[in-house]
């Protein structure tokens, strides 16, 4: 396996080479996202697009979710971060609780109505097609008549193509939506460490 710098063009080596730097920052506390931004960073810099886009659209589920919380919690319990847990398990034990829902939750209040758009397209997409394994939702276009002879080449190349083609920006948006929203999140934090 070789590392990034040596398999893809100049302008994705620059801008992976941003993502990581990128990535590094958002992994520091008081947010618990280490784990997936150094495991994207890491599948980057091996060239794991696929790895990478995955692990991404689970950092996005898990950041609007705790977004969510932290709402609830600002709403319902004086801003208690404190008490996240609790709160967290009850929202993620409520089947109605989607990332549909959470996102409407938070609209206009946290995100604004662009922004939760932008992320539906995403799950819908992105999320959904690479989390169970969709394939024919990733490509463009299909040709009918060589799917029966041809199906495996065709589910490979359109994933392949896929992330050639967007792997990185699809990274870059949720590193974009985590910088952006991820500050709101870390006051709510902030200004429980300081009541206390």
């Amino acid at each position: 396996m070789r590392p990034y710098t040596e398999s893809f063009e100049q302008e994705q080596i620059k801008k992976i080479a941003s993502l990581i730097s990128a990535l590094s920052e958002l992994g520091q506390n008081p947010t618990r996202y280490k784990l997936y931004t150094s495991e994207i960073a890491d599948c980057l810099s091996m060239g794991l697009l696929l790895a990478a886009v995955s692990v991404s659209s689970s950092l996005l589920e898990l950041f609007v979710r705790d977004l969510s919380v932290a709402l609830a919690l600002q709403t319902r319990l004086d801003g208690d971060m404190s008490r996240f847990g609790e709160v967290e398990r009850e929202l993620e034990g409520d089947r109605n609780n989607t990332f549909e829902s959470m996102l409407t939750q938070l609209e206009p209040a946290v995100i604004t109505p662009s922004d939760a758009e932008s992320m539906r397209t995403f799950y819908k997409s992105t999320r959904i097609p690479f989390a169970h394994g969709l394939v024919r939702r990733l490509g463009k276009e299909s040709v009918e008549f060589l799917e029966d002879h041809f199906s495996l080449l065709m589910r490979q190349g359109k994933l392949e193509g896929r992330l050639e083609e967007e792997a990185l920006v699809e990274i870059e948006f949720v590193v974009g939506m985590l910088q952006r929203y991820r500050p709101w999140l870390i006051r709510r934090y902030n200004s429980t460490a300081s009541a206390q």
